[in-house]
């Protein structure tokens, strides 16, 4: 399940890793059949996020935020995992990433987040690190 949360209306960033014309040459998530992909697109309120999250049965969330006017990328992903963290039973969240151009990689955990990537990443970086992060999953962890 992918989306642009809060009033960020950018979706240019998410449409890239999701949509099957992807960027920078690669084809986006929902080339990949493995995967079934829903894009709720721009300006999702946290709560429909993770109902439809929940709805789908999501393995994971991808989030995009552009907005960074007092730090309302920051503030919108702390809340996302908040919601998140408080919705689903312990060891059933969803994989949480978040992509932006201001965010800090190294900063996932702080924000309470899987994963974090920033500008320039490739949908063919994203279904990788799905992949792997799927995998190395303990046994009952996904939703």
């Amino acid at each position: 399940v992918g989306a642009c949360i809060g009033t960020d209306a950018h979706t240019v960033g998410i449409d890239a890793i999701l949509n099957i014309k992807g960027f920078a040459g690669e084809k986006g998530l929902e080339y990949y059949r493995e995967m079934a992909v829903h894009n709720l697109g721009a300006q999702v309120p946290i709560p429909e996020l993770v109902n439809a999250a929940h709805d789908l049965r999501a393995d994971a969330v991808l989030v995009s935020q552009v907005v960074t006017q007092k730090d309302a990328h920051i503030h919108n992903t702390t809340a996302m995992s908040a919601a998140f963290r408080e919705a689903f039973p312990a060891g059933k969240v969803p994989l949480l990433i978040v992509g932006g151009p201001r965010f800090e990689e190294g900063s996932a955990k702080e924000l309470g987040v899987d994963r974090i990537f920033g500008r320039g990443t490739t949908p063919g970086e994203v279904a990788s690190y799905l992949v792997h992060a799927m995998i190395e999953r303990p046994k009952g962890k996904s939703a």
